[in-house]
């Protein structure tokens, strides 16, 4: 899991579905089967890791509800909000440092999630932060300036909740 949502490690991702599902095929069958159960309208997938544009796709509002989802899990929420782990490994003095990739990780309140970059879709941020005692998120697809729209929403939200 550090590999999967830290690094974005695709290899980790079809690991996990070779581990959990057996076969890539069979796992990504369960994975629109809990979409659909999930209520979300706009994803459909075709690979475990997304890496591959065709067949893949979602929406910020799909988006939005699987991170809220995510953060209900003491698991994913540890992850996703660490700025570095450490683990045991067979080799490189026997650990490996993996290292978030979220550019936002290290801003004061900012909790996670994701980031992802294809062809198709783009850089895009799944981004949560507490803020002013109010958890916000920020879901940016295609962006073309994250590193200015992600702290510009941010503080849009908080403003919002404080007028509220």
């Amino acid at each position: 899991l550090d590999g999967l949502l830290l690094v974005s490690g695709n290899d980790a991702a079809i690991a996990l579905a070779q581990h959990d599902g057996h076969t890539i095929a069979g796992f990504v069958r369960r994975m629109n089967l809990r979409a659909q159960q999930l209520g979300l309208t706009c994803s459909r997938f075709s690979t475990p890791s997304g890496i591959r544009d065709q067949g893949n796709h979602s929406c910020a509002l799909d988006l939005a509800t699987l991170a809220r989802l995510d953060l209900h899990n003491p698991v994913v929420r540890r992850i996703v909000g660490m700025r570095r782990a450490r683990i045991p490994f067979p080799v490189k003095g026997g650990v490996l440092d993996l290292f978030n990739i979220n550019p936002f990780i290290d801003q004061a309140g900012v909790t996670g999630v994701k980031t992802g970059l294809t062809n198709a879709a783009g850089r895009c941020y799944v981004v949560t932060a507490h803020v002013n005692g109010h958890y916000l998120g920020v879901v940016l697809l295609h962006t073309p300036d994250p590193f200015t729209q992600v702290p510009q929403l941010m503080r849009a939200g908080a403003r919002a909740e404080q007028a509220g």
